[in-house]
């Protein structure tokens, strides 16, 4: 019996080093996604709101379509607004009472910084203000409500999180655009915190954020090549 035991502690240890090991080989593909190396090491508006994070992330897509068709997309983004673009279901299920827009609504487009907030709740206990607004270039949002200090690093598990949230185009030629997203966030940095960052966070951020950057690709696609074909015609 002991020996069996002995058996199938050390199946269990291979299989779990095995497990490590396969993570540890996937996870520098989800913070990321998308990105080329230049794109994950270059320096972007509002990576100064977080000074000393512990988590970041780089995704990136290519979007068919000029920055200007893109844009419209991202200012009108929130719970508050034309919700994320990512899965509805998901985000429901927890009671956020998201509904991603398929159309550009004139009422969400116009932001001023430092007064407009993007929510991430029905609530609005969760707020981030509007940090940079450069039309058709760079949108960041920060944690913490317009007229007040922006979040300090607080409990991870009561969401107390310094955190920026970064949109960036860059434009390839005249009908195609780099959409970049980056995300930098603190917290206090505790032991369970840590455990917890690698095995939740950062594959459910990767999961949504993923399907963002598709969501927004595919919208502003069909958005151009309507207007394309009215052209055209």
């Amino acid at each position: 019996m002991a020996d069996g035991l002995r058996k199938m502690m050390l199946a269990g240890a291979a299989v779990a080093a095995a497990g490590a090991g396969a993570w540890a080989a996937v996870r520098p593909r989800l913070l990321a996604w998308g990105a080329t190396c230049d794109e994950v090491v270059r320096p972007l508006r509002g990576d100064d709101l977080v000074a000393n994070p512990l988590y970041v992330t780089t995704h990136a897509i290519t979007v068919r379509a000029p920055a200007a068709a893109v844009w419209p997309w991202l200012v009108q983004l929130g719970q508050n607004r034309g919700g994320f673009y990512t899965y509805d279901v998901l985000e429901n299920l927890m009671g956020l009472d998201i509904h991603s827009a398929d159309a550009i609504r004139p009422e969400w487009q116009d932001l001023r910084v430092g007064e407009d907030f993007v929510t991430l709740d029905p609530d609005g206990s969760m707020k981030m203000t509007v940090a940079v607004l450069e039309p058709e270039r760079a949108f960041v949002i920060r944690s913490g409500a317009p007229g007040k200090p922006p979040q300090e690093p607080g409990s991870f598990f009561r969401g107390e999180l310094a955190w920026s949230w970064g949109f960036y185009l860059e434009p390839l030629g005249e009908d195609a655009t780099r959409l970049i997203i980056r995300s930098r966030a603190a917290w206090a940095d505790t032991l369970v915190a840590r455990l917890t960052k690698p095995l939740l966070l950062e594959p459910v951020h990767f999961l949504m954020e993923e399907r963002m950057l598709r969501g927004i690709r595919d919208r502003a696609e069909r958005a151009a090549d309507g207007f394309l074909a009215g052209v055209r015609s």
